[in-house]
């Protein structure tokens, strides 16, 4: 079991480093573009890999980002009840997010798959497939997916989920 634990905190932090990444190469970009504007040339295609990179680093990190308690959650409802009632809540609200986030993981590789097979391209300066760039949203739902599925697991062996756990860190730490 905590070899499992420790792979999927793995897995976790490295598309976090992955989204990490993914903003330097931005900021290496956008500079870039502002030192070959100042020497009369200019980075073919930045904008496109610019956009790409915002998406990847969007979706890479959404799994370490949730299981660090670094998303908005509305608990108005949920912190009204304790004990079994407030676990059975906590697991309905994981369940849905585990349905929705599984729709949008399918749907992401659905769009992969449909632009590997048509073989659709990019239209800017760069001509890519586009499946490459867009990979990197099935594969940030995907962990975000497992990530919501974790917790659901140790929801049901009796423990509390990542985000409560980071919650409880937090207030240690703060106080």
């Amino acid at each position: 079991m905590k070899q499992l634990r420790k792979f999927l905190d793995t897995l976790y932090v490295a598309g976090a480093f992955i989204g990490a990444a993914f903003i330097v190469g931005i900021g290496l970009l956008i500079t870039a573009q502002v030192i070959g504007r100042e020497i009369g040339t200019q980075v073919k295609g930045a904008d496109d890999l610019t956009a790409w990179s915002v998406v990847a680093a969007g979706f890479m990190p959404l799994a370490y980002t949730y299981r660090m308690n670094g998303q908005i959650r509305v608990t108005l409802l949920i912190e009204r009840f304790s004990g079994a009632v407030r676990r059975t809540m906590e697991l309905l609200v994981l369940a849905t997010a585990m349905f929705f986030v599984g729709f949008l993981t399918y749907s992401a590789f659905d769009m992969v798959w449909d632009s590997l097979r048509f073989g659709d391209l990019s239209n800017g300066l760069i001509v890519i497939p586009l499946w490459i760039p867009q990979l990197s949203i099935g594969l940030g739902t995907l962990l975000f997916l497992i990530a919501i599925m974790d917790d659901i697991a140790v929801s049901l062996m009796g423990g509390k989920p990542s985000y409560m756990e980071a919650a409880d860190t937090t207030d240690m730490r703060q106080h």
